[in-house]
């Protein structure tokens, strides 16, 4: 039996490194691989995507797969709904997880993806700063009425539970909207939540701090790339969102981007003494394959380069 030990995180940094050693176990003819996880301490998304598909990749292959799960990846595995879809080995005894350490969440300011306009990346400790300031933007609550920014506003940034939200999530992706002009902040944020990895759909969210920013077309390009991203990484093949029936900039920058218009929630947002609809659009696989040929992204996942 051959092994592979993880210690420490299981994310986007490392998810990477982990697919392309399980390929290259499995090319080099293992027929039986044990996946010894028992020293993570923090995942996120990237991370059980990858175990997701590596896990998968290897079975294609006939090769017998295994995992040894820490009681932290069990944890995200099961808020993220993931666990009877992987062939974890049921016959060891877990603790309840332990709480990450503080170096877990040092997270690098390099780009995830990028166009030649913007970049996305996770954000770093300091700019966890950021979200506080945004969720403090009336015109961001009138407008996007973000559930992340809602939870900063109450516990503040650097609370345990709204760090790990943002940095190592189960079930969402947070990254930072970042011009490539070296002097410019963040615009803002583009979010996928509620990701569900085995059927594999999410929502989305992009939130941009400013009406002269979103008329740039920020958040426009910066959808487009993420779902891109998260087509190749998460394997997502349907992506929803929902916004509100005045806020016309978000409905027409979906339509551009593709989505189409599936369903209304009748006067269930409370604004400006009125009730406003929310309007439900989706973007399918073949929508987001044309819309990426369009763009020319290259490949982004875990099982390019041969």
């Amino acid at each position: 039996m051959e092994e592979i030990r993880v210690h420490g995180g299981l994310t986007v940094r490392t998810a990477f490194d982990f697919c392309r050693s399980v390929r290259e176990r499995v090319r080099a003819g293992v027929r039986t691989l044990c996946l010894n996880l028992e020293g993570v301490k923090t995942t996120d998304v990237v991370g059980l995507a990858a175990l997701q598909q590596s896990a998968r990749y290897a079975e294609g292959m006939e090769v017998r797969v295994s995992i040894l799960p820490s009681p932290a990846l069990h944890r995200a595995a099961l808020d993220a709904e993931l666990l009877d879809d992987l062939p974890i080995d049921t016959g060891i005894s877990l603790e309840p997880p332990v709480a990450a350490e503080s170096d877990a969440f040092d997270t690098p300011g390099s780009f995830l993806a990028r166009t030649r306009r913007l970049g996305l990346r996770q954000p770093t400790w300091e700019e966890l700063a950021l979200f506080e300031r945004w969720a403090r933007e009336p015109f961001l609550d009138q407008m996007v009425g973000s559930e992340l920014l809602y939870r900063c506003r109450h516990l503040g940034p650097y609370h345990p539970e709204f760090m790990s939200l943002v940095l190592n999530d189960a079930t969402s992706l947070t990254l930072l909207v970042q011009p490539h002009d070296v002097a410019a902040p963040p615009v803002g944020f583009a979010r996928l939540y509620n990701i569900h990895l085995v059927a594999q759909f999410a929502f989305l969210e992009i939130a941009v701090a400013d009406l002269h920013a979103l008329r740039k077309g920020w958040g426009i390009e910066a959808s487009r790339l993420l779902i891109a991203y998260a087509m190749d990484v998460l394997d997502l093949r349907r992506v929803e969102a929902k916004v509100y029936a005045y806020n016309v900039l978000s409905i027409n920058s979906l339509r551009r981007n593709g989505f189409q218009q599936e369903g209304v929630l009748r006067e269930a947002r409370p604004y400006d003494g009125q009730r406003w609809d929310i309007l439900v659009f989706s973007l399918l696989a073949g929508e987001m394959l044309e819309q990426r040929k369009r763009e020319q992204f290259p490949y982004m996942g875990f099982w390019g380069g041969g």
